[in-house]
């Protein structure tokens, strides 16, 4: 190795539109979840397992999400039930429809324990004001007193205004577990650079990996 960067390819030059999915790999779906954000969606992959779905992981809650879950499930996924969500981390956007395909879907949620549990703690943790400590933090980081007066009576960013609660029942996933979906053999690996346990999964059938946000062309953790 000569240390000189190559600069990443993309075999699709345009991904899926929301509501659309476009086939990766034999039996595998990209689909595409919108965000509130400047980051304005989050991947998702659909997983055919015969006579029905894995999804490996949601996007953020929303009637939104709701619509196009919808459309989801009765264009592209065929009308065919989602059987497993598996999720590889535990921000918002990989799990907040989680509960609701629970709940409309009979799907099982398979998630690491950290993961199940962040996701589920945070869920619970609801505040209609900043508590002490994060008003605390507001002031060692320099928060200007404008600012911090406005944020003082005014409702935060709440875990579960974007995520549906989660089941209180889950599959564990571990490390070096073997798990089938699609049709491939996959293994369980377990990093914690971008969240706590989060999971990755790496076919020993042929060249695919689902890394969530494990790696990422952009931000930490990135290749390049």
């Amino acid at each position: 190795m000569d240390g000189a960067l190559q600069e990443l390819s993309f075999p699709w030059p345009e991904p899926p539109a929301f509501g659309e999915a476009v086939e990766v790999a034999d039996g595998v779906l990209w689909v595409r979840l919108p965000l509130p954000m400047a980051l304005d969606h989050v991947n998702i992959y659909a997983l055919d397992d015969g006579e029905a779905w894995t999804i490996v992981d949601t996007g953020v809650h929303s009637k939104r999400g709701e619509r196009i879950w919808d459309q989801l499930l009765s264009g592209p996924l065929g009308g065919k039930p989602v059987a497993r969500v598996v999720l590889t981390h535990h921000h918002p956007d990989h799990v907040g429809m989680a509960g609701w395909l629970k709940t409309h879907h009979g799907a099982e949620v398979w998630a690491t324990r950290t993961a199940w549990l962040m996701a589920r703690m945070l869920t619970l943790d609801d505040h209609p004001r900043p508590t002490a400590e994060a008003l605390a933090y507001y002031r060692r980081a320099g928060m200007p007193a404008d600012i911090l007066s406005q944020r003082e009576n005014e409702r935060p960013f709440n875990f579960s205004d974007v995520v549906w609660p989660i089941p209180l029942g889950f599959q564990r996933l571990r490390a070096a577990d073997v798990i089938t979906m699609g049709g491939r053999t996959w293994r369980v690996h377990i990093g914690h650079g971008h969240a706590p346990a989060h999971a990755t999964f790496w076919s020993l059938d042929d060249d695919l990996v689902l890394t969530g946000d494990q790696i990422l062309p952009g931000i930490s953790p990135n290749l390049g």
